[in-house]
């Protein structure tokens, strides 16, 4: 029986990493789009709450881009230190608007800006995010196609020093060139980041902004959209870097609201699982493989705890070296497959044994004490994170 259950892990683990790369494949060689053609206004929306340290270098960044047709609206949600300081020192520039409002969240403060802008189309991006000088005419190309509703786009870590960043690199850059692809691919995306995203601003008043009940507003808006069918893309070309949490504490802090807010949006989004009746692909395909995700983090840590000590006390069976060696394999070919399209750091991926055998590891726990504090009934809070202030530009060629 033990043995047949760890076969019918591997071929689930096989058959997800095949669907992956064929996905992920499909939409890298189908996803070069051209010049955008059109001339849409743009409103550039950045909330912000005690972003004193990332605030200046993110507007830096907005204020560069090669795209002239736009707006940034500043939003300070109430902030106890400098923000709003920080944000009127801008106002020199003819089109940069700071707002001011009692602190209510960040989707509330989005949805302040939203209320305040005159594009029509909306670029929401978190205070630490900075862009190259060509992301937005980059994010934009996308919306050539009339269909298209909203676009996601490429984050990356800009602060790389230690081995629990250098990891997160490798994870976001694996999660975007794997998942978010193979998504874009079926036509089912289920969160476009906070850090880069742009929308049609009339599908945001449709779905009636952003929603306040969830911990992950970025993507409860994405399901709203997703959900009425229509069209979201990603492009690995609109790149912003982002300033990840550097202490274990701040990480996990950042994870636990994700993976609860994940498990809110589960719940939130169960009418729709395997119905055809709206956003079909959601529904049938992007609902369904993030719980299969949720568990199979939990079921992965059970299992590769299972395995270490089945060979440590009990020695090894006919099975166990060969499932471990065709993971280990298979993980590498997607790691090198991720870093080398997204054309990254090749340094990268000698991180890859602390990544697979640790870092996974610490997220699948991460999973299962959400998992169960959830289903407790145990409440949590946005727990903000503390910011360094690493976004600099001068860390990358802005």
């Amino acid at each position: 029986m033990t043995n047949l259950a760890i076969m019918a892990f591997a071929y689930i683990f096989t058959f997800e990493t095949i669907m992956y790369l064929i996905c992920s494949v499909r939409h890298y060689t189908n996803s070069f789009y051209g010049k955008y053609d059109g001339d849409a206004f743009v409103s550039i929306i950045i909330p912000c709450y005690n972003e004193e340290l990332t605030l200046s270098h993110c507007v830096k960044s907005m204020i560069s881009q090669t795209y002239d047709k736009y707006e940034i609206i500043i939003v300070d949600d109430g902030s106890k230190d400098r923000t709003l300081e920080v944000a009127r020192s801008f106002l020199n520039y003819k089109n940069v608007v700071v707002l001011t409002k009692t602190n209510g969240g960040k989707a509330s403060a989005l949805n302040f800006g939203t209320k305040h802008s005159k594009g029509s189309i909306l670029v929401c991006v978190d205070a630490d995010s900075i862009f190259l000088r060509d992301t937005l005419s980059k994010l934009l190309k996308p919306f050539s196609d009339s269909k298209t509703a909203a676009v996601a786009g490429n984050v990356k870590v800009v602060n790389r020093k230690k081995v629990l960043l250098k990891n997160q690199a490798l994870e976001y850059i694996i999660g975007l060139n794997l998942h978010r692809r193979m998504f874009t691919n079926l036509n089912c995306v289920p969160v476009i980041p906070g850090a880069i995203g742009a929308f049609r601003k009339d599908v945001v008043l449709e779905v009636g902004g952003y929603s306040l009940d969830t911990m992950v507003e970025d993507m409860d808006i994405t399901m709203a959209i997703s959900k009425r069918g229509y069209k979201i893309e990603y492009t690995g070309e609109a790149i912003a870097y982002t300033e990840a949490p550097e202490s274990y504490k701040d990480f996990y802090k950042q994870r636990y609201r994700w993976t609860y807010g994940t498990f809110e949006i589960v719940n939130k989004y169960k009418d729709i699982l395997f119905s055809y009746k709206s956003g079909k692909e959601l529904g049938i395909v992007g609902l369904p493989f993030t719980i299969y995700t949720l568990f199979m983090n939990i079921a992965l840590l059970f299992v590769f705890s299972y395995l270490v000590i089945k060979v440590a006390f009990y020695g090894n069976s006919p099975y166990l070296l060969t499932l471990i060696s065709t993971m280990l394999v298979m993980q590498n070919i997607l790691i090198m497959y991720t870093i080398l399209i997204d054309c990254e750091d090749k340094k990268l991926y000698f991180y890859w044994p602390f990544h697979i055998v640790l870092y996974r590891q610490i997220i699948c726990l991460v999973t299962l004490n959400v998992f169960v504090d959830y289903i407790r009934g145990k409440k949590t809070s946005w727990n903000k994170i503390n910011r360094l202030g690493k976004n600099e530009p001068n860390l990358r060629d802005l």
